[in-house]
């Protein structure tokens, strides 16, 4: 400050001192930090551009079999008097991302392997060669509606009434053993002298026979009956299981025909693949016999169904065992088959009942509901 007389009295003036520009320097920290976040910039950017050949199975919805899709019941029976419900038999799907339907980056690649809830695959794994995103799409609608029917099929039957079923070739692979013998749209009646009543009779005498001999068949085919020695052959390695023996083929697909006596219709929105069969199969039950089932309490299952009652696996267990956890089902249903899947990664305290077929799943439901002290068999 300097001094100023004014008057006699003595007045300070500020000393006015140079300005300076504010600091701006960026310190030795601060630059190693935002030159990273540059770099993870960039590294996610390129790993966006960068497409793998891998399919990714993430959780997806949950739908209630006893309630409504669109506005529209999901079961629905006509012609047979159903019953009130409670509580729920949610049927669980999830999202496959990768293959001919989508692309897969190396982002979302990386992000997946570090997912609990997500499974990551080998494409050629899961997809067979040159398939397309329609011909994936055709086939998963043509499970469903094979699943929908057989789950009918199933609860009727557990209900006393009868569901006659034709088997039939459905379709004959390509360079099938059985390829010059069999023809789309034969009816089997009898397979080494035994009658056939379902596609898994079938499967089952075969496994009697090496594979490369021949198998008494009768057919019926063009309203003739035939009895022909048909070739058979040695399944090929299941890349799921590939410690697993081979299986006697004889290289088609069987397909059931049914002569329903009530309209059955289930309406599961554009859900596609045959994995929601045994609870598509409970739902109707439920709505068919007295009493809801569950007690009132909230189930969720998967698992494909036969005709027998036979619950199958499924693809995508992991993924649907955290759909269900994350709307606090009470139990879920997982299929016998998948029990190995499921060991060490069950989400939360998911309480998870291994099923091996329809009956034992409705036994099981119906008891919890009923609150019995059972002695549940559980995966893990």
């Amino acid at each position: 400050m300097t001094d100023k007389h004014r008057g006699g009295a003595t007045v300070r003036t500020p000393i006015q001192r140079p300005t300076h520009p504010p600091h701006t320097r960026i310190g030795l920290g601060s630059g190693f930090l935002l030159a990273l976040a540059v770099l993870a910039v960039v590294a996610v950017a390129a790993l966006n551009l960068i497409s793998v050949d891998k399919v990714i199975y993430r959780p997806a919805g949950v739908h209630d079999t006893l309630g409504e899709m669109g506005g529209q019941p999901v079961v629905h029976v006509e012609g047979l008097e159903t019953y009130e419900t409670t509580g729920t038999l949610d049927f669980l799907t999830i999202i496959i991302d990768g293959g001919p339907r989508s692309t897969v980056t190396a982002w979302d690649w990386l992000l997946a392997e570090i997912n609990p809830a997500t499974d990551v695959f080998d494409a050629e794994d899961v997809y067979p060669p040159d398939v397309s995103a329609e011909e994936i799409q055709e086939q998963n609608v043509e499970l469903m509606a094979q699943s929908q029917q057989g789950a009918a099929v199933v609860a009727l039957r557990a209900d006393g009434i009868e569901v006659p079923e034709e088997v039939k070739v459905g379709q004959i692979v390509k360079g099938a053993p059985a390829g010059e013998t069999l023809k789309v749209n034969d009816q089997i009646l009898t397979v080494d002298g035994e009658a056939i009543d379902n596609p898994e009779a079938v499967r089952v005498k075969l496994q009697d026979h090496e594979p490369g001999t021949e198998v008494p068949f009768t057919l019926l085919r063009d309203g003739e009956e035939l009895a022909l020695d048909v070739p058979t052959g040695e399944s090929e390695p299941d890349p799921m299981d590939p410690d697993a023996p081979p299986r006697t083929v004889v290289g088609v697909f069987l397909a059931s025909d049914f002569d329903l006596p009530y309209e059955v219709t289930i309406d599961a929105g554009n859900v596609g693949g045959p994995s929601a069969g045994m609870m598509f199969s409970l739902a109707i039950y439920d709505k068919i016999t007295k009493g809801p089932l569950t007690g009132g309490l909230n189930f969720a299952g998967t698992g494909t169904i036969a005709s027998d009652g036979t619950v199958g696996g499924i693809g995508g267990i992991v993924q649907k065992m955290h759909a269900a956890e994350d709307v606090g089902v009470d139990y879920f249903l997982a299929p016998a088959a998948n029990c190995d899947e499921v060991v060490g990664r069950i989400p939360g305290d998911l309480d998870v009942i291994s099923i091996e077929n329809f009956t034992q799943a409705r036994d099981i439901v119906e008891g919890l509901g009923q609150g019995a002290d059972l002695d549940l068999p559980r995966c893990g």
